[in-house]
């Protein structure tokens, strides 16, 4: 019998069934009788029994309402929905727009004309709506559009930034060797070590043990245990050596059956972070795991560490940014909630015709042309359509 993939005697586990029998019935009395409680104020107490809605209606409309606002827009026909389908996601307008286009709705574009000889025009587009230009040389003008661009987006989309939790840790997945493997020799006994002391006061003055001097010089090498079977069994589980070539006739000393069972639990479970395997993993060992990673269509990578040593990354599971917006605005998840920060636009386009985008900005909205202009104060304006006879 298996319990979290280790395997005990049946004896044990009947036992363990017997003794949490009772405990569990227990558990499942309480949760059967246990009351939730809702704390509703009186005004809408009153109001949702004048209007013949119960509590759970009104707040699941609220849900609905709530969901609306964030979810993406199709078709989306005005330059207010095709904000509302761009989620500025880690402050990178590459990742930005991988995102957007996977929406289908349309891309981010940055087009760039020369004006004269060493001056051009570079411009940016959402959805073919025209959003902002600068001009100036190449390199400038590119960089100021983009930085503008991002600024605009800041104001009227929603923002999602990923939160690295583990940045102090060097690595989170150690290396497991094959079973039976012996660990490299460790060092002989220093003097401060109590074994050591212990055989000097039993007249042991160096060298090899025994009268003759013909024992042993190192301490006794134990395997450890890197299986993952219960203390007492000894029936052993046959499986197959998988052989893995690896080009130059190295051999693989890992447990290739726990990583690969590591694999699946990935894909099953999609953590929110990435997992850093130890630096020390030999190259021939990272291109294995390369290899099952493609099995499993895992995105991986190897990074060097601090201290310059490689080491084999599996990349987090990335969330849609919009699923994002819904579990941590509307759903409350707990886990979504600690690895990923959610910024709302700071302005919305419906909410006045005349509102101030940042100290150095001002957009005025026209209903009669359908446009809104940007204006700094170096006079500088971006002119961005909405749509035809709206405002």
């Amino acid at each position: 019998m298996e319990a979290y993939d280790c395997t005990y005697a049946p004896e044990l586990m009947e036992r363990a069934s017997q003794l949490g029998e009772p405990i569990a019935r227990v558990y499942c009395e309480l949760k059967q009788h246990k009351c939730a409680r809702t704390l509703v104020s009186a005004d809408a107490a009153v109001r949702a029994w004048l209007d013949g809605v119960t509590y759970a209606d009104e707040q699941e409309s609220i849900r609905q309402k709530q969901i609306a606002q964030i979810a993406p827009v199709f078709p989306a026909q005005t330059l207010a929905e095709i904000f509302q389908n761009i989620v500025v996601v880690n402050n990178s307008l590459k990742e930005t727009t991988e995102w957007f286009e996977r929406l289908g709705g349309g891309t981010i574009s940055i087009a760039i004309s020369p004006i004269s000889y060493g001056v051009f025009e570079v411009k940016a587009y959402a959805a073919n709506f025209f959003i902002n230009k600068a001009a100036g040389t190449y390199q400038k003008a590119y960089a100021q559009c983009v930085a503008d661009l991002l600024e605009i987006l800041k104001n009227y989309c929603y923002q999602v930034n990923y939160i690295q939790r583990f940045s102090y840790l060097q690595y989170n997945v150690e290396r497991l060797p094959q079973e039976g493997e012996l660990q490299p020799a460790g060092q002989c006994l220093q003097q401060n070590n109590i074994g050591y002391r212990m055989l000097q006061k039993l007249g042991w003055t160096g060298g090899p043990l025994g009268y003759k001097q013909t024992g042993i010089l190192n301490p006794i090498e134990v395997p450890a245990k890197h299986d993952r079977r219960g203390l007492g069994c000894t029936k052993a589980k046959k499986r197959k050596p998988e052989k893995a070539d690896h080009g130059d006739g190295d051999h693989c000393a890992l447990d290739l059956h726990f990583y690969h069972e590591l694999m699946l639990s990935i894909v099953a479970r999609k953590p929110y972070y990435d997992l850093i395997f130890s630096p020390e993993f030999t190259e021939n060992e990272r291109i294995v795991l390369t290899r099952l990673a493609a099995q499993w269509r895992l995105r991986c990578e190897t990074r060097l560490a601090v201290t310059g040593q490689a080491q084999f990354v599996i990349k987090r599971y990335p969330l849609p940014p919009h699923d994002v917006l819904l579990q941590v605005l509307i759903e409350k998840h707990p886990l979504v909630s600690k690895y990923y920060e959610v910024v709302p636009p700071k302005v919305s386009l419906t909410a006045a015709t005349a509102v101030e985008l940042k100290p150095r900005y001002v957009v005025h909205v026209s209903s009669r042309y359908g446009a809104a202009r940007f204006l700094d104060h170096e006079q500088r304006h971006y002119v961005c359509m909405l749509s035809s006879g709206e405002g």
